[in-house]
């Protein structure tokens, strides 16, 4: 014990050297270790928090009739423990036939906001057939090819994640952030709004001859 006791002071009267810029130096050290252990505390928390409320969805398509056919419906169902909310839903079918290239999206499916509770699911239905008809193309299921993507985030919008689905090839796959055509269109959202309502007014407004 007094072999203890005596390091312990050597120890302290070398910290006290110097008007005791050592000890100073040697708290600053300390100091600076707990506030990396704090940091890495903290951003371990956040990575486990950012885990569990990640939106985590799985997208499937399904056929009325013969895989590739251009009438059925597609579901996005939510496999995680949090509400997830689509903030994006694309729909592409596209057709190649003797070196001809046609692609046709689906422009009614706009599911802005729309909340699907976990272990709920969305199904959506499509019809390219009647956009087939209308362009009197000759169409086969051979030359059928389908894409989808999905951008999906939780409640807060804190975490936004694009899924996408090309089933012809067997792709599906997961990236973080939200493409850039989508982030303009919500930049510019408040302003259609806006525009809109003062079109509204003026039209309410204006004289009738």
């Amino acid at each position: 014990m007094p072999y203890i006791l005596d390091h312990w002071h050597r120890l302290w009267a070398w910290l006290l050297a110097d008007n005791g810029v050592r000890l100073t130096a040697a708290l600053v050290f300390i100091t600076t270790w707990y506030a990396i252990l704090t940091w890495r505390m903290a951003k371990a928390i956040a990575i486990q928090t950012r885990a569990m409320c990640q939106p985590v969805a799985l997208l499937t398509f399904h056929w009325t009739q013969e895989q590739w056919y251009p009438v059925g419906y597609f579901e996005v169902k939510n496999l995680g423990t949090q509400p997830l909310l689509l903030l994006d839903v694309k729909l592409a079918c596209h057709f190649r036939h003797m070196g001809h290239f046609r692609s046709f999206t689906n422009e009614d499916m706009v599911w802005d906001e729309y909340i699907i509770p976990p272990g709920g699911s969305l199904r959506p239905e499509f019809d390219f057939k009647r956009q087939f008809e209308r362009e009197n193309l000759q169409w086969s299921v051979m030359g059928l090819s389908y894409s989808l993507e999905v951008v999906a985030s939780d409640l807060s919008k804190q975490i936004v994640l694009t899924y996408r689905n090309i089933p012809v090839v067997g792709l599906v796959s997961v990236s973080k952030g939200m493409p850039l055509s989508v982030r303009w269109r919500y930049f510019l959202k408040p302003f259609n709004i806006h525009y809109r309502r003062l079109l509204y007014r003026f039209t309410r407004t204006k004289p009738v001859a």
